[in-house]
């Protein structure tokens, strides 16, 4: 399925962030690179103060850099939705809007929401939201770019709505969004399960002190005889090893994506816990029983959840086993984009726009 009219002359633009090293970037770069290992012409352009440079994590891409994106019918523009107020500079391209997070797109661009949507996504946060515009407009900073969810889908120039989660694509299907497509990410190769790491495994609990932390340290101040450790501080190489080493994550964070520590610290052997939020209450995004491993984050289950993690740590040999279903789908996501990039583009036997 394809929904832009591609030749051998489209150029592919994918708007990034500059400088920045995350999960997101990483997977804007993946989809410049698939598209010119295939055959296609794709380009990355930075965006924002920072050097317009490939960072050095993405070095092993296929990466080109263009300094703007050519407006032209027969090209393709890519924007994330942290970015989507760029939609309202083009004139002619063709526009694949990518959300990689639901949240994200309320959080990251509030102040170019309105009001309305804002309030219907999070009544308190529109609020303060709408105290703020009003106090930049007395003060003369009026908004330059402010646009609904409705326009968003009814623009003319967007041809496809690409979906990294299940729960992204359940939002769109809501708000009417048509051309809704999934264009999904994959992680590392060096988080691959490897069962030689059950020997190094310690009764440790990992968290991540930046998702979910205030209900995570109800739980900590729960059981302070468990091992809690926080992922933080470390190296690329120094969260890995930390992953290797423990046998619980627990995720109480929002998900506003398919996140992927939870992908990482399963694919290195550890038991996954998490709350219901965003992403992590749809079976597609994080396939584990819901009956065992999530739970809501409500004082009322705190002690459901401690004695669930003491039994993760007393056995962990049998428990770790149940999580392999979760495990063959993280190894098939690098090969499901590739094909769902393909297919999107229309890209055959590296032939590019011919089909």
């Amino acid at each position: 399925m394809s929904y832009f009219n591609i030749s051998e002359n489209t150029k592919v633009f994918v708007y990034c962030p500059a400088g920045i090293v995350t999960g997101g970037a990483e997977l804007l770069h993946q989809l410049v690179d698939v598209i010119n290992r295939n055959g296609g012409n794709a380009f990355i352009v930075y965006y924002g103060e920072k050097t317009h440079e490939v960072p050095k994590d993405y070095e092993k891409y296929n990466i080109k850099i263009a300094e703007k994106a050519e407006d032209y019918q027969q090209n393709v523009v890519v924007i994330f939705e942290g970015y989507f107020k760029k939609l309202f500079e083009l004139n002619n391209a063709q526009v694949l809007l990518w959300w990689l997070s639901v949240d994200n797109y309320f959080i990251c661009q509030a102040s170019n929401l309105t009001i309305r949507d804002l309030v219907k996504y999070n009544f308190t946060f529109g609020i303060k939201i709408l105290v703020k515009k009003i106090i930049k407009y007395f003060i003369g900073k009026r908004e330059m770019c402010v646009f609904s969810l409705e326009q968003l889908a009814g623009n003319g120039l967007v041809k496809c709505n690409a979906y990294q989660s299940e729960y992204a694509k359940d939002f769109l299907e809501k708000k009417n969004f048509k051309n809704v497509y999934p264009l999904k990410d994959f992680i590392n190769a060096e988080h691959f399960f490897d069962e030689t790491v059950l020997e190094k495994k310690e009764n440790v609990v990992l968290y991540n002190p930046k998702k979910g932390i205030r209900f995570t340290r109800k739980l900590i101040k729960a059981a302070p005889d468990i091992n809690w450790k926080p992922i933080q501080n470390m190296s690329r190489a120094q969260v890995i090893e930390c992953l290797k080493t423990s046998k619980v994550y627990i995720d109480f964070g929002y998900h506003p994506g398919k996140d992927r520590l939870p992908r990482e610290a399963a694919m290195n052997g550890c038991c996954v816990i998490t709350g219901k939020l965003g992403s992590a209450g749809f079976y597609g995004d994080i396939p584990i029983d819901e009956n065992e491993y999530k739970f809501s984050q409500r004082n009322k289950d705190i002690s459901k959840i401690i004695s669930k993690i003491r039994f993760e740590l007393e056995n962990y040999e049998v428990e770790i086993m149940k999580f392999k279903h979760y495990r063959d789908c993280i190894k098939n996501e690098k090969e499901e984009f590739e094909n769902q990039v393909k297919d999107l583009f229309r890209i055959r036997k590296k032939t590019w726009g011919l089909l």
